[in-house]
């Protein structure tokens, strides 16, 4: 074999080109298009802001609504013996999120799998959000989320939070996550 075949074969194997389901590098790396990160035990996954139509259609991500509001979606997991709860989320560079009501997530759990966490308005026309999620057991998690397009998959989606018919937000859906839990 040749130097030159050798170092082809090593650069495939460093590139990990494995379509294998069960390979270990493929398992740990979240599958979406919103953005994910964990500080210690907490984690936000598939954070993204739901953007207007047709933006797609021009090849590129949905930049944001100027004034207007756009809901903000996030996964958010605990892996904490404890609640925790999402106290606030703020935008850099301008921008405020009111979130959809109390957003507590159980031990072992998750909360925000069915609908927007909040609405955010005063966006810049941006296809990038940077945002930080603060949580009132102190971690502060910063995230660069995507702005997606109301298109696809995403089409359905609720253009905002639900609110009660009082006119007080519901409480975000929190739910035990069966892999912490031991249930099937």
């Amino acid at each position: 074999m040749t130097s030159a075949a050798a170092l082809a074969l090593a650069a495939a194997g460093c590139a990990n080109l494995s379509g294998d389901y069960n390979d270990p590098t493929q398992l740990h790396r979240p599958q979406n298009d919103g953005a994910n990160g964990s500080v210690g035990d907490v984690h936000v996954r598939n954070a993204f802001l739901l953007g207007p139509p047709g933006a797609e259609q021009q090849g590129r991500p949905a930049a944001g609504q100027g004034a207007g509001q756009a809901p903000l979606y996030a996964v958010l997991v605990n892996d904490r013996p404890q609640p925790i709860r999402l106290e606030r989320v703020t935008v850099e560079g301008g921008g405020t999120v009111r979130l959809a009501g109390t957003v507590e997530v159980p031990a072992g759990g998750v909360a925000g799998a069915d609908r927007p966490i909040g609405t955010v308005s005063g966006l810049s026309t941006r296809a990038w959000v940077p945002m930080t999620f603060i949580f009132a057991a102190g971690p502060e998690l910063r995230l660069t989320v995507p702005v997606l397009a109301r298109a696809g998959m995403y089409a359905t989606y609720s253009p905002a939070p639900q609110e009660a018919p009082t006119g007080s937000p519901p409480p975000a859906t929190a739910t035990p996550s069966p892999s912490l839990t031991g249930s099937p």
